[in-house]
């Protein structure tokens, strides 16, 4: 037997899923909770409605709403093929492109320590000033990494600015327990969409990893090249047709010089062009 709080939490999921704009999962698995507090906190200021919900209960609301949208089927889908993950419903009751969301969720990320085996998305760069840290063993640290110090007041000081790792580094145990002491969080934790639903188009995570810019950038030089098309082939549309009577009037002057057929325009040109010729003629004629 079904326990009564699973019927109504799932009935209650259902309604929130049909009273929003946008419904985007997530997998927050991996994410600390510390981290996605912080995360979930401003994201609830902008208006986003977060939930971290069970996949079997978010299955069954999402069969339930496919009897009316057959697309929460292919959701379904994509939810069984993660086998491990920990779900984070995504709801907006306002219109947004689903773009925007992991843009905004990019904005709104926070920071973990470093652990073994971590790659590092920037150089982490150990700024100069002073230190909480006595002079004593921990110098030793310091100088493995390149770091020069000075002693102020007995305690460390860093001379200058030192690039400890680059981005693309694997973190070391060393590093990570040395960014420990130094209370230095680089990792970035940030929530990603697994897939976003607008009741209309599913958007996979592999589209919506693409960055927003990246779309313009490539629809503005496909309107370029449409353009540069109907230029070509003499099609008239409202962006180009000034582009076409200038080319078409260029092309009819070189016409009518050619031809040494007078008009208001081509008049000066036909008899510079046959003063030319008679020059010429005449030059080769010796008169």
């Amino acid at each position: 037997m079904v326990a009564e709080w699973k019927i109504k939490y799932v009935r209650d999921l259902e309604d929130d899923i049909k009273g929003s704009r946008i419904l985007g999962i997530s997998d927050v698995m991996d994410i600390p909770t510390s981290a996605l507090q912080s995360i979930r906190k401003s994201l609830k200021e902008k208006g986003f409605r977060l939930k971290v919900i069970r996949k079997k209960l978010l299955i069954k609301a999402l069969e339930d709403l496919s009897k009316e949208d057959k697309n929460y089927e292919k959701i379904i889908e994509l939810l069984k093929k993660n086998k491990r993950i920990t779900i984070m419903l995504v709801l907006q009751k306002d219109s947004i492109n689903p773009f925007l969301i992991n843009k905004i969720f990019e904005e709104n990320k926070s920071y973990r320590e470093a652990r073994p085996g971590d790659i590092l998305e920037e150089d982490i760069v150990i700024k100069a000033g002073p230190t909480e840290f006595a002079a004593g063993p921990i110098l030793s640290e310091f100088k493995k990494f390149n770091i020069k110090t000075k002693v102020e007041g007995g305690k460390i000081a860093i001379a200058e600015d030192a690039v400890i790792a680059k981005k693309g580094d694997k973190v070391s145990e060393d590093l990570a327990s040395f960014l420990k002491k130094m209370n230095i969080t680089p990792i970035p934790v940030r929530i990603k969409l697994l897939l976003a639903y607008d009741g209309r188009v599913i958007y996979t995570e592999d589209i919506l990893s693409t960055p927003l810019e990246k779309y313009i950038d490539d629809l503005k030089l496909a309107i370029k090249k449409a353009n540069s098309i109907t230029i070509y082939v003499g099609y008239p549309t409202k962006y180009n047709v000034r582009t076409l009577l200038r080319k078409g009037l260029e092309n009819s002057l070189k016409l009518s010089i050619k031809l040494g057929f007078p008009t208001k325009q081509t008049v000066k040109e036909i008899l510079r062009r046959a003063v030319r010729i008679g020059n010429h003629l005449k030059n080769k004629a010796n008169l």
